[in-house]
């Protein structure tokens, strides 16, 4: 079985720092149902607060570091006072494949030594790069990742350059915990690398079966057997998962229309992709976006 933390994937990611601040939080600091499509990354200086996922709370202490992986469901609360760092972040593979998704891994772990200097690098080299506002419900909080993107000067690959290299040392300690996830990514991704790539850059196009199947030279009946036994679902149903958090990614960091985001991700009639949205997601994409309004 191949690894998500195979030499490879680690050396292909794309890695961007979206926003770092140091703050002082107070009873404020209480948000409920908090999604987004980058990772948080929390360096507690002092005070107290707590963090609610994947079915666990976690008291956050200071000495402490904790990660909330992209896409994320969590609440987070604090009652008197909450002193800390906090990163923002993507790590992206090529099939457009967050890493920490391939991944099990602690989420809370002891701060390595310099882990304050190098948040304290990151915020040096992206002095600009805070958030507008602390409410995710909030229009210019949703908006903020799409703008933080590079020039493309020279001084910005230097930036990131740097940036990317104080990320591994602040991630590598959860990478060192971590194992491969059993999800239905994360078993594309290890058996099926050049159809998940495929789906990824041709995904606004028409897809068949037999275009998958053709990936990896092989007949469409046999490849969909294959596939289903691997991953547990059909190409075709895989597909439009992928097509729908796609679109779950737009929904979330764009302004563009419903009819747009579904031309995007391949589905010509907004009412066709607004029938098997809701159904994948329990609620219509206009629902969606309102809702968790990150």
């Amino acid at each position: 079985m191949t690894s998500a933390l195979n030499h490879e994937a680690l050396n292909s990611l794309d890695m961007q720092v979206l926003a770092v601040q140091r703050t002082e939080a107070g009873r404020w600091w209480n948000f409920r149902q908090v999604i987004s499509p980058f990772s948080r990354l929390w360096l507690i200086l002092g005070g107290r607060a707590v963090v609610r996922h994947h079915g666990r709370q976690f008291d956050l202490r200071p000495g402490q570091m904790h990660l909330v992986p992209a896409f994320t469901v969590h609440d987070c609360s604090c009652s008197n006072r909450f002193n800390h760092y906090h990163l923002h972040f993507a790590t992206r593979l090529p099939a457009g494949i967050d890493l920490f998704s391939l991944l099990d891994c602690q989420c809370q772990l002891p701060a390595p030594q310099g882990a304050l200097a190098w948040f304290k690098r990151l915020e040096g080299i992206y002095p600009n790069r805070k958030l507008p506002c602390y409410d995710p419900s909030r229009e210019e909080y949703k908006q903020f990742p799409v703008s933080a993107q590079m020039s493309g000067t020279q001084a910005d690959a230097i930036s990131a350059f740097e940036s990317r290299g104080v990320l591994h040392l602040l991630l590598a300690p959860f990478l060192r915990s971590a194992r491969n996830h059993e999800g239905v990514h994360a078993r594309v991704t290890r058996q099926f690398m050049a159809v998940q790539e495929y789906i990824h850059t041709k995904m606004a196009r028409k897809i068949t079966l037999g275009d998958l199947a053709k990936v990896v030279a092989l007949h469409p009946t046999y490849f969909s057997d294959q596939f289903k036994n691997t991953v547990g679902v059909r190409p075709l149903d895989y597909l439009a998962r992928r097509r729908i958090e796609r679109a779950q990614y737009l929904l979330l960091t764009s302004q563009d229309s419903i009819k747009e985001i579904a031309n995007a991700v391949g589905f010509p009639d907004p009412a066709h992709f607004s029938r098997i949205f809701t159904k994948l997601c329990q609620s219509s994409p206009t629902e969606y976006r309102a809702r968790h309004s990150v």
